[in-house]
C-alpha cells in the first residue's frame, strides 16, 4: 500500500481537475446511503416482526450464494432452507471480513476498513448495548476462545480471531458477554435473548493452515451443533439465522442466508437484504431504536407467519354452463417480476424499478435523454453499491443491453464496476462487463444472451475501497431487452 499512497496527491490532483472540468454527476434523486438516518417505508412495518423468547445467529465465511444454496456441498443448510425462510438476494456489505460484522452488530462499519486488530470503538451503540439496557440480555459465543472475556487478537493456534467477534471492539459491552462456545447452554430455555455463535476458523468455512476452506466441514458443523435448537426453535417460540458474512470476491457479495423457527413461512424470499436489514429486523423483534443504516433499512417481512400470507396467482372461474364465453385478458406479470426492465433509461427521474444498496443516485450524467443512474460516487464510498432488477424476457427477446461510463481513478485490485447477471431460471451466473478500472469518459455496451420466458436478475455494480482521493463512481444507462 505504501506505493500506492505516495501516488495519492497525483491521483487527487487529476480527479480534482476532471471535476472542475464538469465530471461530477449533477444529482436529482439519491437513495439512501449507508449511515443515513433517512425517513423510511420501515418505520410503517415496525411491529411487524415477531417477538421471539431467543434468537440465535450463526455467521459464517467467505462463501458465494450458489456456492450453498442448491449445492450437494451443503445438504444440512440446504435441509433448514426448505424448513424456513431462504433469501435469493441476501448481501454483505463490504469486504475484507471484519468490517461485515461491525456492521451486522452496530449498524454501521465504525470506520473498520481492513481486518487489522485491535479494533477499539468507544462509547458506540450496538446490538448488545441496546439489548442489555432495554433489560434484555446478549451473549456472543465463540468457537476456541481460550478464556471467557478474552481480548487477546487470535488463540495460540489461530482457530479463534478477534476480527470475528464484534462484541469485544465495544467498551460497553461486558466481558460476561463474550463467553467460549463451550459453554452454550444444552438446556435452551437457558438461552439469552440473542445470541450470536462463530464457529472457529475451522468450522467457519473460511479455512486456517491445516483445515480446509471446506462447506462441508462446516455444513456438518451447524448440524451437529445447532440443529437440536433449530427444531427446539420452532415450538418454543424462538428463531435460528443462519448467514455469511461476506462472499468468496467472485460475484456481488451476494451470500446465503437462512431463518428457521417458530412464526417462519418455509420459502424463498426475494426481499433484497443486506446485514442492516437483519439487524432491523432484530431491533424490531424487541422494540429498539435501530441503529445507523438499519435506520434506513427495511426490516425483513413477508415470512412471518404472524403476518398476512402472500396473495397466491388467481385460479380462473369456470365459464358457466349456458354463458358466453368471455373473451380472455392477459394476466398480470407477478408484482416484482416485470417483463423486461422497468425504467432502463431512468427517465421517470427516480430509481423505481429498481433495487438499490449502498451508494446510488439518479444523475444528469445520462447516454440518451435526460438522466442516468449512478452507482458510487464523487467522493469515497465503502463496499458494493449496486443496481438491480430482476425481470422475465418477454416473447420473441433475445439480447440484454446494458450501457455504462466509469470514472475509475484507483487500480482494478481496489476499485472497479462490473455487470452481472443471474440466469435465474437456469441457475447459471453471466458478466457481460468483468470488472473494470477506467477512466476513459466514453459510453460503452455490454450485451448478453437471453431465453424468453426465464427469469434474470441484472445487477449493475460499482466497488469503491473508501480510500481518500481516488473515488469511483460507473453511469448506467439504456438498460434495454430485444
Amino acid at each position: 500500500m505504501l506505493g500506492r499512497k505516495l501516488a495519492v496527491a497525483t491521483v487527487f490532483a487529476a480527479v480534482t481537475a476532471l471535476a472542475g472540468a464538469g465530471v461530477t454527476a449533477q444529482v436529482r434523486a439519491t437513495a439512501a446511503p449507508p449511515g443515513a438516518a433517512a425517513p423510511s417505508a420501515a418505520t410503517a412495518a415496525a411491529g411487524t416482526t415477531p417477538r421471539f423468547d431467543h434468537i440465535v445467529v450463526v455467521p459464517f465465511e467467505n462463501k458465494d450464494y450458489s456456492d450453498v444454496i442448491g449445492s450437494t456441498a451443503a445438504p444440512y443448510i440446504n435441509a433448514l432452507a426448505s424448513q424456513g425462510a431462504s433469501f435469493s438476494q441476501s448481501f454483505g456489505v463490504t469486504h475484507p471480513s471484519q468490517g461485515n460484522y461491525v456492521a451486522l452488530f452496530s449498524g454501521s462499519q465504525q470506520g473498520v476498513t481492513d481486518d487489522s486488530c485491535p479494533k477499539n470503538l468507544t462509547g458506540k451503540a450496538n446490538l448488545g448495548s441496546q439489548l442489555i439496557a432495554a433489560g434484555l440480555t446478549f451473549k456472543g459465543y465463540s468457537e476456541g476462545l481460550p478464556s471467557d472475556g478474552f481480548t487477546g487478537c487470535s488463540s495460540s493456534d489461530g482457530a479463534y480471531v478477534r476480527k470475528h467477534n464484534p462484541w469485544v471492539d465495544f467498551d460497553n459491552v461486558p466481558a460476561a458477554s463474550n463467553v467460549r462456545y463451550s459453554t452454550f447452554p444444552t438446556d435452551y430455555s437457558r438461552l439469552p435473548t440473542v445470541s450470536f455463535v462463530v464457529p472457529d476458523m475451522c468450522n467457519d468455512m473460511h479455512g486456517k493452515s491445516g483445515c480446509s476452506a471446506s462447506v462441508p466441514t462446516g455444513d456438518s458443523w451447524l448440524r451437529n451443533n445447532l440443529d437440536g435448537y433449530a427444531q427446539w426453535a420452532k415450538t418454543h417460540n424462538s428463531l435460528l439465522v443462519v448467514t455469511f458474512d461476506e462472499d468468496n470476491f467472485s460475484s456481488v457479495n451476494q451470500i446465503a442466508t437462512v431463518l428457521v423457527g417458530a412464526n417462519v413461512r418455509p420459502g424463498t424470499s426475494s426481499q433484497q437484504i443486506n446485514h442492516y436489514n437483519l439487524l432491523r429486523t432484530i431491533e424490531d423483534a424487541y422494540g429498539l431504536a435501530p441503529l445507523g443504516n438499519a435506520a434506513s433499512a427495511d426490516p425483513i417481512t413477508g415470512i412471518w407467519t404472524t403476518s398476512p400470507s402472500p396473495s397466491p396467482s388467481p385460479s380462473p372461474t369456470p365459464t358457466p354452463t349456458g354463458s358466453p364465453t368471455p373473451t380472455p385478458t392477459p394476466t398480470p406479470t407477478p408484482t416484482g417480476t416485470p417483463t423486461g426492465i422497468v425504467n432502463g433509461g431512468f427517465e421517470y427521474g427516480t430509481l423505481n424499478g429498481w433495487t438499490s444498496t449502498g451508494t446510488t443516485a439518479v444523475a444528469d450524467t445520462a447516454r440518451t435523454g435526460a438522466y442516468g443512474g449512478a452507482a458510487g460516487a464523487t467522493t469515497p464510498t465503502s463496499g458494493d453499491s449496486v443496481l438491480s432488477q430482476t425481470f422475465t424476457a418477454p416473447p420473441g427477446a433475445g439480447k440484454l443491453t446494458v450501457w455504462w461510463k466509469g470514472d475509475c481513478r484507483d487500480t482494478v485490485k481496489y476499485a472497479w464496476a462490473t455487470v452481472v447477471v443471474k440466469h435465474n431460471t437456469s441457475g447459471t451466473t453471466a458478466t457481460p462487463l468483468p470488472r473494470t478500472c477506467t477512466a476513459n469518459g466514453g459510453w460503452q455496451a455490454v450485451t448478453d444472451s437471453l431465453t424468453p420466458g426465464h427469469s434474470y436478475t441484472v445487477q449493475l455494480v460499482n466497488h469503491d475501497d473508501d480510500y481518500p482521493g481516488d473515488p469511483s463512481i460507473t453511469w448506467f444507462d439504456d438498460i434495454t431487452v430485444s
